[in-house]
């Protein structure tokens, strides 16, 4: 059911259902932040804790894909030479080619999306530059993210919480990647993500997703546009300072699955 445009009883219990799930989610151990708003009616809205800053881990990749997308000095087509990339001792999808093999810098861009590829996204980033990434951030007003660590096998872990950005940013560059033509390619990849074990893992099949998850230790974070037959909205959670041992994937696609009933009622 579309709740834009409602007023009255119907309207109220609706968003008075979704402040208790998001305030009931977000009050479990860590540092939490929750945004839920309709593409319809942004009125139709609750934000937990939406500027509370936190490393950023693999959501950054998402403004990284855009600032090589604008980027007028780069042609996403041109092939690189695998063997010309950075060697990494992690696992990454580049490994299965031969040093000899090219690859597109968007074939690189849609890796580092699809299956969150580290190396794939240090080689994105030496082709542009963090400075480039900084710039397209500020000129699309997410002045709550910042990239100053790339994703080298010196930078991964403890250095990548430099990182930072909090969930109001990731609301708005989904709404970027959604609506400027140029990043339509962006929002295919996130579409086509391969790592569904959070906000998507409980949803229907007929909805289309397209999101990013970020994770380090003790961080957990899934950002998503979600469109089905009966409702479209915005789902972002950000979650630092978990505890061990706790299955939050499985809370985010519980939590996920609680909208997704209450946003299609």
């Amino acid at each position: 059911m579309n709740h834009a445009g409602q007023t009255g009883a119907m309207s109220e219990r609706f968003l008075s259902d979704l402040e208790r799930a998001c305030q009931t989610f977000a009050a479990q151990p860590g540092q939490i932040a929750v945004i839920v708003e309709s593409k319809s009616d942004p009125s139709d809205r609750v934000a937990v804790n939406p500027t509370l800053a936190m490393p950023s881990a693999s959501l950054i990749k998402v403004a990284i894909a855009c600032a090589a997308a604008a980027d007028p000095d780069l042609n996403l087509s041109t092939p690189r030479r695998i063997g010309d990339l950075d060697e990494t001792f992690y696992c990454s999808i580049l490994q299965a080619f031969e040093p000899g093999d090219k690859v597109s810098l968007k074939a690189l861009i849609g890796l580092m999306l699809i299956v969150s590829d580290n190396p794939a996204t240090s080689a994105v980033l030496n082709e542009m530059g963090m400075d480039k990434v900084n710039a397209w951030l500020a000129e699309n007003g997410l002045n709550g993210t910042n990239v100053c660590v790339g994703f080298d096998d010196d930078s991964l872990g403890a250095p990548l919480r430099a990182n930072l950005t909090h969930a109001e940013d990731c609301l708005n560059l989904l709404k970027l990647v959604e609506t400027t033509p140029e990043y339509g390619f962006v929002l295919h990849m996130l579409r086509n993500n391969l790592r569904n074990d959070r906000i998507p893992r409980l949803l229907p099949d007929r909805a289309v997703i397209g999101h990013k998850t970020g994770t380090l230790n003790g961080l957990m974070h899934d950002i998503a546009v979600i469109d089905s037959p009966d409702a479209g909205y915005y789902l972002i959670v950000l979650a630092n300072g978990l505890p061990d041992g706790h299955d939050f994937a499985g809370e985010i696609a519980r939590f996920s699955k609680a909208v997704h009933d209450l946003m299609a009622e």
